[in-house]
């Protein structure tokens, strides 16, 4: 049987590669919520970000929020979607740091409720191992949610 064209995991890639998305995405997940602090903090032009913007809201992973009236200012603020994006920026960090290095301060992770250091790590919800990709088995689903 052949394999899908169109997987979850392609759809994922499409929403984080367009303009500066896992950039704005990063600063949201640190709680920048405004625009012209995106911009301050990532640098990059006013047009691009905006784009960015409204392509992450279009998707469910931002909400626009006005907190102002006269003029109105609005902040973006993560969704369910977008937090759940999470792992997802942890593992793509981890794998970051092992693989490419760094060419500035690395970002250390604190875990609040005991204090310490961590180094996020994806489990098995039934055994606790960590998960290994050769240690798992990819099946087709007949669920069109599910892949």
């Amino acid at each position: 049987m052949p394999r899908p064209r169109s997987t979850s995991v392609q759809r994922t890639g499409e929403i984080l590669r367009q303009g500066a998305a896992s950039l704005v995405l990063r600063e949201a997940f640190f709680r920048v919520r405004r625009f012209d602090d995106f911009q301050r903090l990532l640098g990059i032009s006013r047009s691009v970000l905006a784009r960015t913007l409204k392509s992450l809201v279009a998707d469910g992973i931002l909400e626009r929020r006005r907190y102002q009236r006269r003029p109105d200012r609005y902040e973006y603020v993560l969704t369910e979607s977008g937090l759940a994006l999470y792992p997802v920026f942890l593992a793509m960090k981890q794998w970051g740091d092992e693989w490419l290095g760094s060419d500035g301060p690395s970002i250390t992770l604190t875990h609040n409720t005991c204090e310490h250091t961590s180094i996020p790590r994806m489990t098995c919800d039934h055994c606790g191992e960590v998960i290994r990709a050769r240690e798992m088995r990819y099946l087709l689903s007949p669920h069109p949610h599910i892949d």
